[in-house]
């Protein structure tokens, strides 16, 4: 028994819609559709009166050659309920409705009342202006009246059009100017008002102050302005912007070792853990393989082998392994330099290397690029030129040259692209001049602040 409401059908893998074939529709073709009567007619062969409602399996089509301002007409096929008589009607957008076409005759129009309405009142004017001598002047004054305010309001258009065009752009210089003029007050009430905000932001925020179990420590908040670009030591906190000021000041201190056992709150302690646990693994496969091979004898060869490869990789992997900004070759591993490691200023050290190393590249990158492309634009625009001379100092055997020529200054396409590729080039060129200086400050800037930070000592 199959599903009654199918909701998944199978496809084959294999399947593809396009190879079904397609049946051919006629041009023209016929819909059926359940439509009801769009108004009360009357059969002209059997007189039965169909009223409007009543449902009829109509055939539909679309009227060949006639539309309303490109609306399609769409003819409608009936059947009368008495004698079975084809009937059509179709769509009348002009009027919004339906037009009997054949075998009926629709019982009320009512666009034919408003026209028999509107010749109706014209007959009763021309009849009362013809027995009424006073009438007709009172209307041919009320028409030469609209006519002389048609003509003065059409001329008030071209008076206004002509002294627009003599101003020129004065109108609409003046307007502008108004504008500008609006638009600069705005934005200086709209400064104020956000300066006013930030004043009392600042007042209201400033110190905040954060419950910490039985402490109460007052947290400083700071606010971004979106046009200034914040400075690298402003990004950090306070302890480590002290920290850089003491030690800039002061002689390095000696660093104590702490006491605290807690293995993953130490930087060395970490990696001399992931050491130890890497060597314990490797140790207990091996042993395993020894006793499994029978391989007693040379276990200490085996062991002095793992040990010594051991001890080169992790001497290898320490020069990518660093610990709060610093080498983990310059801390001495054996504990008598630990300091905890504090995760915040690692990431702030690393993010200003990669800031610091990104704008090297674009630096290397623009400046060995852009010479390059702009080398090889003036190469090929300097070949055509070339090209384009000699076809014009060849001599041409069919034409003789007439003695009275006379060379003159036209601007070829060559030129005017070799004009825009100065432009190019004369424009990087400023871009480059002005942009040097701000990455270059960037740059030192971030190397002051990393050899500050590699050099801090807690």
């Amino acid at each position: 028994m199959s599903e009654r409401k199918v909701l998944n059908k199978y496809f084959p893998p294999d399947f593809d819609p396009d190879l079904i074939p397609r049946r051919k529709v006629p041009k023209n073709s016929q819909q059926v559709v359940r439509l009801m009567a769009p108004f009360s007619m009357r059969c002209n062969t059997c007189g039965e009166y169909i009223y409007k409602g009543k449902k009829f399996n109509a055939r539909k089509e679309t009227v060949e050659g006639e539309d309303y301002y490109g609306i399609k007409i769409f003819r409608f096929y009936i059947k009368c309920t008495l004698c079975s008589a084809e009937i059509t009607f179709k769509t009348d957008p002009k009027n919004t409705d339906y037009a009997a076409e054949h075998g009926a005759s629709r019982n009320f129009e009512p666009w034919r009342e408003e026209k028999a309405v509107e010749e109706e009142d014209r007959l009763a004017k021309l009849e009362e202006e013809e027995n009424n001598p006073m009438k007709a002047l009172e209307n041919r004054t009320v028409d030469s009246k609209r006519e002389m305010d048609i003509l003065d309001a059409l001329q008030d258009i071209r008076a206004r059009n002509a002294r627009n065009e003599r101003v020129g752009q004065g109108v609409d210089l003046l307007a502008r100017i108004n504008t500008q003029e609006i638009e600069d007050e705005e934005t200086a009430e709209r400064e104020r008002l956000e300066e006013e905000d930030e004043k009392l932001v600042r007042e209201v925020f400033s110190k905040v102050a954060i419950p910490s179990g039985s402490e109460t420590k007052m947290v400083t908040v700071k606010r971004k302005a979106d046009d200034v670009e914040p400075t690298l030591q402003s990004l950090l906190p306070d302890s480590a912007r002290q920290l850089i000021t003491s030690v800039s000041l002061q002689p390095a201190a000696k660093k104590k070792k702490l006491e605290g056992k807690g293995k993953n709150a130490l930087g060395i302690k970490v990696s001399l853990l992931i050491e130890h646990i890497f060597n314990g693994t490797r140790l207990y496969a091996i042993n395993i393989a020894i006793d499994d091979n029978d391989l007693q004898d040379e276990r200490d060869a085996i062991l002095a082998h793992l040990s010594h490869f051991m001890d080169s990789t992790f001497l290898i992997a320490q020069a990518n392994m660093r610990v709060n900004g610093q080498n983990f070759d310059s801390i001495n591993a054996a504990g008598q330099d630990i300091e905890a490691f504090n995760e915040a200023l690692d990431r702030r050290i690393w993010s200003l290397a990669d800031t610091r190393l990104q704008w090297h590249k674009r630096m290397a990158k623009t400046r060995r690029e852009v010479p390059t492309e702009t080398q090889m634009r003036i190469s090929t625009l300097y070949a055509s030129a070339k090209e384009q001379d000699q076809a014009m100092l060849q001599p041409n055997e069919d034409e003789p040259m007439d003695e009275d020529f006379e060379s003159e200054d036209e601007t070829t396409p060559v030129q005017a692209e070799v004009a825009e590729e100065f432009h190019m080039t004369s424009a990087i060129t400023q871009e480059l001049d002005q942009n040097m200086p701000s990455q270059q400050e960037r740059v030192q800037r971030a190397e002051r602040a990393t050899n500050q930070l590699r050099g801090l000592k807690y």
